[in-house]
């Protein structure tokens, strides 16, 4: 009798131990190829970023869950770890941040939204990519994608989402700043940050609108619009993205000691058919400050990618960048270099899983 009732404990706890274990999902990409750009030696990298991912929820009742997302970059040529180009971790003094990805947990419900607390995605940035036919990589990457502001993660910050209604959606973001500078440098350095967006999707049309006040960057600020439509395989996208970049945070960032406007305009066209696609943007950029970042920049870039199968991939990239000066090519060109005119051009090989 002890036996059969210690055996039937053993059981009950281990079903009650299974109902309310994670359910974890570990996922990623690995991504490499070769890029040759004017100003620089041919090169490995990579198209998207490689990225090893953990993410997981766990139901807690009444539509209420819990969630979770750990992501891991690294650069799948030789491993090390990849180095984003996020605005904030530069402000932040964090560059080095060990996750360079998001790394979050939070609350979801069916009826009232998702809370998520940690380094999470940008909304404005997050939003917006869509405009890019290259999804902000690769030396296609649209203007907006490397914009001073650039900050795809953001650490220390709480969002909100709502559920979808009629097609609309909601996204609002609160980031504490850090405030690492000496008191008195900028007096108004060490600033909050906050983001709100929207998004609005019916069939094949789609819209978006947000504004993004970075962290710890003398209340710098973009805010940008776009607008998609999908119909046989065509997609075409528009968009604009204005930015404003305080002295405070262009000097730590080392771009400039004057404060910089920067607008930026895309219109993208994909199209898809069977395992090809083809994608097509132009760019249009102006910098404006007291220095010598003042200028404008033409993009040109095309690209193709055949599909071998649901999870690999093979890519070829190419791209012109054409600017009034060697400071606004700096800016834009996708290696850096200090040079008026750049042609970009990559291949290589995705495998997601």
């Amino acid at each position: 009798m002890k036996k059969r009732f210690l055996y039937t404990l053993v059981l009950g706890l281990l079903a009650g131990s299974a109902y309310a274990q994670t359910d974890v999902t570990i996922y990623g990409q690995v991504d490499t190829g070769i890029i040759k750009e004017t100003g620089s030696d041919t090169r490995m990298g990579n198209n998207e970023n490689s990225v090893i991912g953990f993410k997981g929820t766990e139901d807690l009742g009444s539509g209420t869950k819990a969630v979770f997302r750990l992501e891991q970059r690294f650069n799948g040529n030789d491993g090390t770890k990849y180095a984003d180009n996020n605005a904030l971790d530069k402000l932040q003094g964090s560059d080095g941040a060990e996750w360079q990805g998001a790394a979050y947990v939070g609350v979801a419900s069916d009826g009232a939204g998702t809370v998520t607390l940690g380094r999470v995605n940008d909304i404005a940035i997050e939003n917006y990519g869509a405009v890019d036919p290259f999804a902000y990589f690769s030396v296609g990457i649209a203007g907006s994608g490397v914009n001073l502001l650039y900050a795809e993660q953001i650490p220390n910050t709480i969002r909100y989402d709502s559920p979808e209604m009629a097609g609309l959606s909601i996204s609002a973001s609160y980031t504490l700043g850090k405030d690492t500078h000496p008191k008195g440098y900028y007096h108004s350095y060490g600033n909050d940050g906050f983001a709100v967006g929207l998004k609005y999707a019916d069939g094949g049309l789609w819209m978006t609108a947000n504004y993004d006040r970075l962290a710890d960057s003398d209340k710098s600020w973009l805010w940008n619009v776009g607008i998609g439509y999908t119909y046989e395989g065509f997609t075409a996208t528009a968009g604009y993205q204005g930015t404003v970049v305080k002295s405070a945070a262009a000097d730590v960032l080392e771009i400039d000691s004057n404060s910089i406007r920067q607008k930026d305009w895309i219109i993208g066209l994909v199209y898809e058919t069977g395992p090809h696609t083809v994608k097509f943007s132009y760019n249009r950029g102006d910098l404006e400050s007291r220095g010598d970042y003042d200028g404008n920049m033409n993009k040109y870039a095309l690209g193709y990618t055949y599909t071998m199968s649901k999870r690999t991939s093979l890519y070829a990239i190419a791209a012109y960048t054409d600017s009034d000066n060697d400071s606004v090519g700096s800016v834009y060109n996708t290696n850096g270099a200090e040079r008026d005119s750049v042609t970009g051009v990559q291949f290589g090989i995705n495998h997601k899983f």
